[in-house]
């Protein structure tokens, strides 16, 4: 079904559209608000001295942990913000599911691009802060797009196995809530994953998101290419994510309306 969209691609852009010119439309703050819960978690962890966490002789040692924990949470509130937007869209949009004939994904998928805007205004905001700590460009800064490329499938293929599952059971919705708390400390988001146990390290390095942020962060602050192991995990997440997410999407979709 997905490769149906191109066909369809103005049935995408027009709810993407939609969505980012409500979002902040009746917010004092406007689109401040894309960059501010980062920035503010930026700060909260900064005060908590979770730069301790970076210990003597790691690679990360030295460089300012405003910085390094902001490079971690920009790419995970777009994946969060992204979920949790396109797990409970199909059952907002039932109206349209039950009235219209369209590629269903494009709900869903609206939500992810949409999350973009909110991407797109916090590497300003991160263009300034390596500025300020005084991190020059290097050319594997090149690496970021390509890493976030497999960020995005990733993302999407969640997106549509949770939208799906959520319209068969609401749980999935309020689930996702909780695992989105606990996922974070489960990412290598505000810590680095080498300062866990082994054991503890071993699993986290398999987590596809931790892959994607340290990546991001051998790039930008370490201005190294990431490594094929580093990003294995990161590559194989996508893969198998895009792929199990858009067969149970393809399979449900015929049910949707029926659910809603």
């Amino acid at each position: 079904m997905l490769r149906d969209l191109p066909a369809h691609r103005d049935l995408l852009w027009l709810p993407v559209v939609r969505e980012v010119r409500v979002r902040y439309a009746r917010a004092a703050l406007g689109a401040a608000w894309a960059v501010f819960p980062p920035l503010v978690m930026m700060a909260v962890f900064s005060v908590l001295n979770f730069g301790r966490l970076i210990g003597e002789g790691h690679p990360h040692d030295g460089v300012p942990y405003a910085v390094f924990a902001f490079v971690g949470l920009l790419p995970w509130t777009h994946f969060a913000t992204s979920l949790t937007q396109a797990t409970p869209s199909l059952v907002l949009a039932g109206d349209i599911l039950k009235k219209t004939a369209f590629p269903q994904e494009v709900v869903p998928l609206a939500r992810v691009l949409a999350a973009l805007l909110d991407l797109g205004i916090g590497l300003v905001a991160l263009a300034g802060l390596l500025a300020w700590h005084g991190v020059t460009p290097a050319a594997a800064w090149a690496s970021v797009p390509l890493v976030f490329a497999l960020q995005l499938v990733f993302t999407i293929g969640l997106a549509l196995l949770l939208s799906a599952a959520n319209m068969f059971f609401r749980d999935v919705n309020y689930l996702l809530q909780v695992v989105i708390v606990l996922g974070m400390f489960a990412t290598s988001v505000v810590y680095p994953v080498e300062t866990t146990s082994e054991a503890a390290g071993a699993v986290l390095a398999l987590n596809p998101m931790s892959a994607y942020i340290d990546a991001y962060r051998d790039g930008l602050l370490l201005g190294q290419w990431p490594s094929a192991e580093r990003l294995l995990p990161g590559a194989v997440g996508a893969v198998l994510s895009i792929a199990v997410g858009a067969t149970v999407f393809a399979r449900c979709a015929p049910r949707f309306a029926e659910e809603v």
